[in-house]
């Protein structure tokens, strides 16, 4: 009798592990999902079949009980907060190219173009598009104006030639 009772506590834990698996680790149904469900199936028959009706409620009920506690529980604990991502975003969606940027006008790379970086045409700083890699700092032509950006190829110096 008590190592029935030892089985069915063994398999709840195995499955409440999976399911916090499954929920704080895994995406999806995965595994682990799967497990979790085995696992919980077997230990409530193995309660009901072996032990008996009152064993397999209690197993039930104390299983819903401990699952709840134990995401809760993972849900406020500090481990979930090591792992969470703390940065914000700062990034902004491109806007609208300045209307005095157009075709062959002159400027510098602020970033790698790699293929897309940031350039300084004029007073304006854009987002541009290469064909090439560009490194930060080189000289480069307007060859393409859009909405949004700016298609550029780096200036060939006469020693280029």
């Amino acid at each position: 009798m008590l190592f029935d009772i030892v089985i069915v506590v063994v398999l709840l834990v195995i499955a409440i592990a999976m399911l916090i698996l499954e929920l704080f680790f895994l995406p999806g149904f995965s595994v682990a999902g799967i497990f979790s469900v085995i696992f919980y199936g077997i230990a409530f028959y193995f309660a009901f079949a072996f032990i008996g009706i009152t064993a397999g409620v209690i197993a039930l009920s104390a299983a819903v009980v401990l699952s709840i506690l134990a995401i809760w529980y993972f849900m406020h604990s500090r481990a979930l907060d090591k792992m969470s991502l703390h940065t914000n975003i700062e990034a902004t969606a491109p806007t609208e190219v300045d209307t005095r940027v157009s075709v062959g006008d002159e400027g510098v790379s602020l970033s790698r173009l790699n293929p897309m970086g940031r350039v300084l045409l004029g007073e304006s700083v854009v987002e541009a598009r290469s064909l090439e890699f560009i490194d930060e700092g080189v000289k480069v032509r307007v060859i393409k104006v859009e909405r949004t950006t700016v298609e550029v190829e780096p200036l060939k110096s006469d020693a280029d030639n």
